[in-house]
């Protein structure tokens, strides 16, 4: 990596990148949040529209999320990135849940909207259901990629150290002409 991009030395970088996915992940989110307040989670018309919502904005918090975790691992920082881990992993099983729900939910909703809405009503519904399921996915393989660090191997640093050693022009000169021992 280039000298003047090296994460894990920068904070003041790593703060301003830090604030700006919490940025991409709490905005979407309170904004819907927003337009479906007051909650009315017995209603099975609001609770499709919430699930139409909640699958516009998925793409933005996944970035969000993404972006620390690319943070925590160039901080070399294992308790953040297990920290994104199981917010990831709850992420993924609450967006399995709720696509099964919304499915039950559509299937029941179904029955009651008029044919000459039926096609964006189907639309809708597969649309939601394949984010749903899509993202779902995606934040099981980050949770995966967030549990599964590269194990630091301490032979290679002392490799490294070693070898940078010997750049830096101190080691053993062997045959240098002018040199005696007496």
């Amino acid at each position: 990596m280039p000298e003047t991009f090296r994460l894990e030395d920068d904070a003041p970088l790593r703060r301003v990148l830090y604030i700006a996915a919490l940025i991409l992940i709490a905005i979407p989110t309170v904004q819907v949040i927003s337009q479906l307040w007051p909650l009315q989670l017995v209603s099975i018309q609001w609770r499709f529209g919430a699930a139409n919502a909640f699958s516009a904005i998925l793409m933005l918090p996944f970035i969000g999320i993404t972006l620390c975790l690319f943070l925590a691992r160039a901080a070399n920082s294992r308790g953040l990135s297990r920290v994104i881990g199981a917010i990831a992993v709850l992420i993924c099983f609450t967006l399995a849940a709720s696509t099964v729900l919304f499915l039950l939910d559509a299937l029941q909703l179904k029955t009651i909207v008029q044919s000459r809405m039926l096609d964006q009503f189907n639309s809708t519904m597969y649309r939601v259901t394949a984010l749903a399921s899509v993202f779902s996915l995606a934040f099981g393989i980050l949770a995966f990629s967030a549990f599964s660090l590269p194990k630091t191997n301490k032979a290679a640093q002392v490799k490294g150290a070693a070898g940078k050693k010997q750049d830096d022009g101190v080691g053993l000169i062997v045959g240098q002409a002018g040199s005696r021992v007496e």
